[in-house]
Parts: C-alpha cells; structure tokens; sequence
C-alpha cells in the first residue's frame, strides 16, 4: 500500500494523481533511475580526480627525490661537512680509486684544505664549481685548494637511469722517503699494516695517497731495535715523507786542542767504534732507543801510546729533544809531555849517535878534548873516559841505538846497544843531565852492562 507524500491519503497502483490534494505521485521505479543516474554521472569526475592527485603526488615525490640526489644537492654536503669539520660525512661523498675515502683520508683531506686555503673559501668554491658545472652541462671541473687541485668532479652516468650522477675524486699524490738509516719501517694505513725496506741516504716512493697531510702511527727497525713514532707526510709543505720517532742521536764535541792535530780521533760507543771525529763535519750517532744507556768516548793515537778523553753517559733524553750534544776532552797536558818526551828521546838518539862519532875521533887521536863538551866535566865518568882515551888503542864503536829510556826531572837514564870493532855487542847504561834552558845533554854517569 502507497501514501501520499503531501496528505497521506491512500493511493491505488497505478495512480498518478492524488485525489485527495492534487500531488503528483512519484514512481518507484523513476526513483530508482534518476538516482542512479546521477550516480554514473559523478565516476568519471572521481577517476579524473584520482589520476590528478596520483600525478601530483609522483610529480612531487620526483622533485623531492631529484633535489636530494642533485649533484648541487651532494656539493652543499660537501661545503657543509668542510665547514664543520665534519671528516666523517665527507669520507661518504669523496672519492679515491673508485670507493669512498676512509676516516684517515677524510681526515688528512680536510686537514690538508684548512692549512692550504680558508675551509670557507672552498666550500663555497665546491657549490659555486658543481652548480656551474651543472647549468652549463660540463662533463667536468676542477676544485682547488689554494693554488693546487684537489678534487676532479666529473659526470659518471645516471642514478636510476633518471638523474645526473656526479662523482668527486680527490685528486693522487706520489710521496717518497729518504731515510738516514738501513731500516724498515712499519706504518698503519686503513687499519692495515704496511711495510717499506729503506736504504740509507737513497729516495724511495713510499706510497701514492689521496692528496692531504697524514700522521701515521709507524714503528721503525734498525737491527734488533725498535723505535715507536709516526710518519709525516705534510703535502701542503712537500712531497717528502717525515720521519718521527722516539729516540736519541748524539752529537760530540772535543773541546781539546789535540782534536785539530794531525792524528784520527776515533769515536767508540759502549764499547765499539763508531767513526772517526771530524773538527769542521759534525757527525751525528744514533739513533738510540730513549731509554738505552749510551757511554761515548774518544780514543787516540800518538806514535804507540794510547790517549783517551773522558767517558760521558748519556742516558734519557729530555722531553721534546732527540738530539743530545756531549762534551769530550783530552788531557792536552799528558798529550804535550808525551810528545815532548818523544821528541826528547829523538834528541837523545842523536845526541849518542853524535858522542859516538867524537869518541871514536877521540880514540884516533887519543885527544879527550874531542869528547869533553859531551861529559859532565869534573864527574868520575870524566875522569874514567879521558884516561881510556889517551891510553890510546884501535877501539872503534859502531852507532849506537837507544833502546831504553826514562825521564824523571832533568835526569834522563838510557840503555844502548853497540858493537866494536871486532863486531861484539855492547850494552851500555848511560845517565844524563838535561838543561831544558838549552837542550843541551851531558853524561855523568856510564856503565857497561
């Protein structure tokens, strides 16, 4: 059963009209149509709006996208990380050999960007660079520190087959080493241990680096020594490798007039020889551990006679210093007595050679004036020699040699050797007296032994 919507009044199937009030009766079925009319109508407006919203939203997720995988994007990283330092960051965004930059390179690049330019002034250089790069559509660019470069940007491809790929290389450096020692060195690079066998005084490459100003923890061998430092490699300055170890050299000096004579003065350390002294080249010995006892003395020679300077120990070296300087002297006084007395001794030899040939001429002659200036007059040798000359004879001597000799004061007591005519040997003991005044001997005293 139908109602009238306006009266309420029954209406028969069928009807159109109502009877009651005159409102047309709506049919069911109409109803039904025009509802569902309007429904198709409004999908197409759905669907269009759908696709809009899909479309916006990859558009927007495509800008997003683009600006954080932009090459200028990466170059603002980069600026960012050089301006606060920040090595860990940048080792993600430079490149070394095709792979990222490790901590120990992160941190010698930027190191070696703050000593070489303002970190400010290139950072802003690396977006100013990339940015050009990027509107010109440059394959690459240079970005330099100071006066050198040290990072080649350059295209490599497409991220996601969509965006421009950028890639940073920090620009390589050859370092060499010239070490002052047969040695090998132990270095920590990359949490890897590496090692480099060095000749004295000959230049080797040490490595090729990512360019910056590394300090790495190294050990050095020299015999059966070791020694714990680091090497450093400051590119700004150089392309030469620095050693620093913790050790000591020593360096000495003779504070002695006899280190200018015309002998070698030989250096012995703990023992050994180590080299001779030079006046005028100072030479430096070592290295020695920190700790090591070192005792250093200077050793030499006047004909056969041996003469040493003090002994210094040089035991830890102070903080900071690995290069001591030790002070060695000779006794210049026992050293100018020996050689005065061996001159002395020479002077005697020729002062026998001499009284020899005039008592031979004494002899000859049988004349004790030939022989007196040699004798101390009013001595009994004086007397003893005069009579045996004048008694005359054949006695002839050959040169005598000295073969003994002792100095005490102005008293020199000698031994020769000889032979006479008939070719016996002769030893004699003779006792002279020196006048230092004038270099003048006399003997006072002879005995045949």
């Amino acid at each position: 059963m139908k109602y009238c919507k306006n009266c309420g009044n029954k209406l028969s199937d069928g009807q159109k009209v109502c009877t009651q009030c005159g409102t047309p009766v709506v049919q069911e079925n109409q109803t039904n149509q025009n509802v569902e009319h309007k429904k198709m109508n409004k999908k197409p407006l759905i669907i269009i709006a759908i696709i809009a919203l899909l479309l916006l939203l990859i558009f927007a997720v495509y800008k997003v996208v683009e600006s954080q995988l932009s090459p200028v994007k990466e170059a603002e990283e980069i600026a960012s990380d050089i301006k606060k330092g920040n090595t860990k960051s940048l080792k993600n965004h430079l490149k070394f050999n095709n792979r990222d930059l490790s901590q120990t390179e992160s941190r010698a690049f930027y190191d070696y960007v703050v000593e070489a330019d303002s970190s400010d002034r290139f950072a802003d250089e690396v977006e100013s660079q990339v940015k050009d790069m990027k509107d010109s559509d440059a394959e690459s660019t240079s970005i330099s520190a100071g006066e050198q470069p040290v990072i080649q940007v350059k295209k490599n491809g497409k991220k996601y087959s969509i965006f421009d790929n950028y890639e940073f290389e920090v620009v390589k450096e050859s370092v060499s080493i010239q070490s002052d020692s047969d040695s090998t060195i132990t270095y920590d690079y990359n949490g890897k241990k590496k090692n480099i066998k060095l000749s004295k005084d000959n230049d080797k490459v040490f490595a090729t680096l990512p360019i910056g100003n590394y300090h790495l923890d190294a050990t050095k061998a020299i015999d059966d020594k070791k020694f714990k430092g680091e090497v450093i490699v400051n590119m700004v300055d150089s392309s030469e490798v620095v050693e620093n170890f913790k050790q000591k050299n020593v360096k000495v000096n003779i504070d002695s007039e006899h280190s200018y004579g015309e002998e070698d003065v030989d250096i012995y350390i703990n023992g050994k020889k180590r080299g001779t002294y030079q006046t005028y080249d100072e030479t430096t010995y070592g290295p020695f551990l920190p700790d090591e006892k070192v005792a250093i003395y200077a050793q030499t020679k006047v004909n056969d006679k041996v003469f040493k300077t003090n002994t210094a120990n040089v035991t830890k070296a102070d903080d900071g210093e690995d290069e001591i300087t030790v002070d060695l002297s000779f006794d210049d006084d026992a050293i100018k007595d020996y050689k005065e007395n061996e001159e002395l001794k020479d002077d005697v030899q020729t002062f026998m050679e001499d009284y020899t040939d005039a008592l031979n001429e004494a002899y000859e002659e049988e004349d004790y004036m030939y022989v007196s200036s040699y004798i101390k007059s009013s001595s009994d040798t004086a007397d003893h020699i005069e009579n045996v000359v004048e008694e005359g004879g054949s006695t002839e001597f050959s040169t005598p040699k000295v073969t003994k000799y002792d100095k005490k004061g102005d008293t020199i007591t000698i031994e020769t050797e000889k032979k006479d005519q008939n070719g016996k040997s002769i030893k004699s003991k003779y006792v002279l007296d020196y006048d230092s005044t004038f270099s003048d001997f006399k003997i006072k005293d002879y005995t045949d032994i």
